[in-house]
């Protein structure tokens, strides 16, 4: 009986704690997320970095209500061919209660030169 009761303190907490970790996707139409402490987001930009510009977070210093936990880089393009598009997933994890927006340029330095600009509000509750 021991064991049958341990197994399912043991599952409701890995279902409990995975539920809290899964992705929230952003609006695309609004660039909005609302997130709940501990829940984590995707941001998802399309790159090239071949042409020497490269998506920053800009305002990375005001921004307390989420922090940056990871970045991934993908490509369908064969190895090693100069040019290809690619696609940056920058991952952000809400750590306090607020409402901030991101401010992203895709620029060689972060002042000069920004070909695109984005920006994502986050709420967390």
């Amino acid at each position: 009986m021991k064991k049958v009761i341990c197994f399912s303190v043991i599952v409701c907490l890995f279902f409990g704690c995975k539920s809290q970790q899964k992705l929230v996707s952003i609006d695309k139409e609004t660039n909005e997320v609302s997130l709940k402490k501990g829940q984590s987001c995707e941001i998802e930009f399309i790159t090239n970095a071949s042409t020497g510009y490269w998506w920053q977070l800009i305002n990375e210093d005001e921004i307390n209500v989420v922090k940056s936990v990871g970045d991934r880089y993908t490509s369908n393009a064969p190895k090693d061919m100069v040019g290809a598009s690619s696609h940056r997933f920058w991952k952000f994890e809400a750590v306090q209660k607020g409402t901030q927006t991101l401010h992203f340029v895709y620029a060689r330095d972060k002042v000069n030169e920004a070909v695109r600009t984005r920006d994502v509000t986050v709420t967390v509750k």
